[in-house]
């Protein structure tokens, strides 16, 4: 049996010039996240990270909060990358940026211009680098074979990546992954169970050892 727990980054610094690097309370929700995986009743064969300095240091905080998993040290797979948020939103209308808006401001006006811009780029309108079927092919690509393998596995991504993976393991259609994403926890444990029986999506979005400091929870 494979056991694949997807964690998603700490918080990154929204408001900065630089967007990919963690913030104090990322490293905060990091190392919690790092001692929830360490007393639970799981062996870690291995951690996996993408290549973002805010999934690295993630998985670094992490890890050292961890027995030695059975794979040393940390695995870099480029799959688990965020989609190009900050090259969509800069290719639509000006305005809102992740280096502008503060985190009162978020919910407000940067969630609906990145939902708007992620609607163009399904659409084949945003231009980018990287198309949307693309993005969602890497993802399944990626899940297929980190659950693949046997023993547990931590994989540290982003919330996009942990939203299709959800969206695909529950079948729904490819434009909900957007819902999903909105709600998810720096700091938080999607887990799949994979054996005999398929692959299956066992818990979403879990932040339980998060509730007890709320200044811990957040969303970007």
């Amino acid at each position: 049996m494979g056991i694949l727990l997807l964690v998603r980054h700490g918080q990154a610094s929204l408001g900065t010039a630089n967007y990919d690097q963690l913030s104090g309370l990322g490293r905060r929700q990091a190392r919690a996240t790092g001692r929830r995986l360490a007393g639970a009743d799981l062996a870690i064969d291995r951690v996996v990270c993408g290549t973002l300095a805010r999934q690295r240091d993630t998985a670094e905080a992490a890890l050292a909060e961890l027995p030695p998993p059975a794979e040393p040290g940390l695995r870099v797979d480029g799959r688990l990358d965020e989609y190009d948020h900050l090259g969509l939103l800069a290719a639509g209308p000006p305005g809102v940026s992740f280096e502008t808006v503060t985190s009162a401001e978020a919910n407000r006006e940067l969630q609906p211009a990145l939902e708007a811009a992620i609607a163009r780029w399904a659409a084949g309108e945003a231009g980018a680098a990287e198309s949307h079927d693309a993005f969602l092919g890497r993802v399944r690509a990626a899940v297929d074979d980190l659950a693949g393998e046997p023993g547990g596995t931590v994989a540290v991504t982003s919330g996009g990546v942990i939203a299709v993976a959800c969206t695909q393991a529950l079948g729904l259609p490819a434009g909900r992954w957007p819902a999903l994403a909105r709600v998810i926890v720096n700091g938080s444990i999607t887990k799949f169970v994979s054996g005999r029986s398929g692959r299956n999506l066992v818990t979403f979005n879990d932040h339980a050892h998060l509730e007890d400091d709320r200044s811990l929870i957040s969303y970007r």
